[in-house]
Parts: structure tokens; sequence; C-alpha cells
């Protein structure tokens, strides 16, 4: 088992996310740390939201591409056929800016995040495309330059709770250009450009059962951020302490996402391969989450985050909430290349309505903590649900016909 965990692809792969991810947490750290309460909460709500609304406008392409493509040529034009479905989305939303004036200060950001950074458009294509090396390089890329251009905006220029915004402002014409420089070196066939349209056309139904189910994926796990946002008396306050803790069990989240993305080719061409990697998760997840327990101890007493000193507890319901989140990833990732889309929606969509009503009766009851254990329950729930229909449904798969 360890030897297998230890395998080169997921080596250079999850080095990938650990770099990207440590990027992430060294300038949110610092943020925390640099910035009041009241800044450093909405720069969460406004990275909250950016990451939620732009999973809607990538309008489940990035599964698409990960779960439907087989060869290189439908990955190319699926690829092409999603940038400008996503553009032109993005084109018709700027009639919301007459409704609500941020929309258009968020609309670069939204883009570039459907399109180029980390869990978008682009990353998935590179990913089935060019191999898990190649979308391990453009990873850190796009994670270095973005990063970077938030600390020099905090530290430098004084830009606040809106620093999450604008890096995108300058790295989405340089993705662009690249994107194109990329696509152009490819011999592009209009008549396949044409005929792949069809296909692609046909599939937005079930790519608008994705962008639903992420969509409610995503909700549920922000969904704590928006109630304490609508019901708090002090929102801003209450979702730094909520998020500092909530950004540490996330880390959890790299081991699903490192060893599904890498080995998304064998889980759908080999039957049984479901059940060792679920294994392979279930150690790693495990191991890690005991790590992250005793590090944040560490780090909420080390003296230099003392608004966050009382907030171990909170932290180890969110953490034990974050297991089960990373526990269903495969299950509901399964599902999609099963194609069982519907399935994955109602589950998500059931669930998600469930939270945000239990959500708004513990908060009002027993506050963040309160919210911090319904989440775990639930979480707990989804994941048994997901995990019965996934196996359920993979063991009468034909998996010549995936």
């Amino acid at each position: 088992m360890l030897k297998t965990l230890l395998h080169k692809n997921y080596l250079i792969y999850g080095g990938s996310i650990l770099f990207s991810r440590g990027l992430e947490y060294a300038v949110l750290f610092f943020a925390a740390h640099y910035l009041t309460k009241n800044d450093y909460g909405e720069l969460e709500f406004y990275k909250k939201l950016i990451e939620v609304v732009s999973s809607v406008l990538a309008f489940g392409f990035p599964i698409l591409l990960l779960s439907y493509t087989r060869s290189r040529e439908s990955k190319l034009y699926f690829y092409i056929l999603s940038i400008l479905f996503v553009i032109g989305l993005s084109t018709i939303s700027i009639f919301i800016g007459l409704f609500y004036a941020d929309w258009l200060i968020l609309l670069p950001a939204l883009i570039f995040f459907a399109l180029f950074f980390t869990g978008g458009i682009a990353q998935s294509y590179q990913l089935v495309q060019n191999g898990s090396n190649y979308a391990s390089i453009y990873k850190m890329a796009v994670a270095f330059l973005f990063y970077t251009a938030m600390f020099v905006l905090i530290y430098f220029y004084n830009v606040k709770g809106k620093a999450f915004i604008y890096p995108s402002y300058l790295l989405l014409p340089i993705a662009i250009l690249f994107s194109y420089v990329t696509i152009s070196a490819t011999k592009i066939n209009f008549g396949k450009v044409r005929r792949y349209w069809k296909l692609f056309r046909g599939l937005l139904s079930s790519s608008f059962t994705l962008v639903i189910s992420n969509f409610s994926s995503m909700m549920f796990l922000y969904i704590d951020i928006l109630v304490i946002k609508l019901i708090s008396l002090s929102p801003n306050a209450e979702i730094a302490e909520f998020s500092f803790g909530l950004n540490v069990a996330s880390i959890l989240l790299i081991v699903a996402n490192t060893l599904v993305q890498v080995d998304i080719e064998k889980l759908k061409n080999q039957r049984g391969y479901l059940n060792i990697l679920n294994k392979k998760i279930l150690t790693l997840t495990l191991s890690l989450a005991l790590f992250l327990l005793i590090g944040y101890y560490l780090l909420i007493n080390s003296g230099y985050f003392d608004s966050y000193k009382y907030t171990f507890v909170l932290f180890m319901f969110i953490l034990t909430g974050k297991i089960f989140a990373t526990f269903s990833n495969l299950f509901g990732t399964n599902l999609a290349i099963l194609k069982k889309f519907k399935v994955n929606l109602y589950i998500n969509l059931s669930v998600l309505m469930l939270n945000l009503i239990v959500c708004v009766v513990v908060y009002r009851l027993f506050g963040l903590l309160g919210i911090a254990i319904s989440g775990a329950v639930i979480l707990a729930i989804r994941y048994f649900i997901f995990r019965f229909f996934s196996k359920k449904y993979y063991s009468s798969a034909n998996f010549k016909a995936l």
C-alpha cells in the first residue's frame, strides 16, 4: 500500500497541489494576521463568492472534460467549445450589473476562475490531454502569479477586503493569450468544430445538471458562510473565525483531489479500481487529519493568531466534516463517470436544502459551534448516500461502454 501511495505521479501532482495550496494558505494566514477581523472576513466572503459563482459559470465543463472525453481530438474540441461557451455566457451576464453593481467588478475574476484557475476548464484539459505532470506545472505557475499578486496588493497597496478580486484583472489577458497560442499551434478543422458542436450541444442538458450539482456541492461547503453573512450581527468577524479553521481543514481535500485526478483514466477504464482508490484515500485522509489537528493547536497558540486562540473545539468539528467531504469526492466523481448526473444532482440538492434549514436553526440556537456540528453530521449523511449509489451503479456498469 505504501509503495502505491508514493507513486511518482501522485508525488508530482500532489506536490503541485501542496505548492498551490501552500501559497494560498501563506497569503491567507498573512492576511488573517495583518488585516483586521472585519477586513479579513470581507476577503473570505469574496473568496467564497467567487469560487461558488465561477463554478456555475464553468457550466460543468471541467467535470465533463475529465469524465466524458476519450480521444485526444474530442478533448481538444470540447476544450475550445467550452471556452467559447463560457465567454458567451459571461457576455450575456453583463446585464446582471444593472441590478447588482459589484457584478461588473467581480466578472473578470469569475471568468478567470472558471476558465484558468485551479479546478477550471483549462486545468482539466491539461490534465486529460497532456497528463498530470504538465498539469502540475500549469497549476503551480497560475497559483504563483495569482497569490504573489494578492500579497503585493495587501502589503504594498493597502488593498483589503477586495484583494482576492483584483489579481485576475492582470492575469486574465495573459491566460487568454496563452490559450490562444496553445490552440492555434494545433491544426483546427472547422468541419470537426461543427460536428463536435452538435455533440457538445446535445450534452448541454447533462452539463447543466452538472452545473446545478456542482453548485449544490460547493454551496454545501460554503452555506455556513452565507448563513453567517445573512443572520449574524457581526458577520465579517464571525466569518473570519469560521473561515480560519475552514481553510486549514480544507487541506484534507488535497488527498482526494490528487488521487482521483491523477488516476481518473484508471477509474474510467479499470473495473475494481474504485475500491483500490478508496482505500488509498481513507489511509491518507485519516493520517493527514491527525497531523492537521495537532498543527492547528500549535498554530493558534503560537502568539501570531491570538484572535483565533479559542477556536480549537470549533475546528475539531469543521475538520470532522471535511473528513467526510474528502471521502465523498471519489464517489461523486464516480457517479459522473458512470453518467449518473441526475443521481449526483438529486443527492447534492436535497442534502443542500436540508443543510440550509438546519444551519439557520442551529445557528440561532448555538452559534458557530452549532453550524460546525450540524455540518459534520450532514456531510457524513451525504457521504454514505454517495457511497451507496456509487457502489450500486458501479457493480452493474459495462466498462467497455463507458
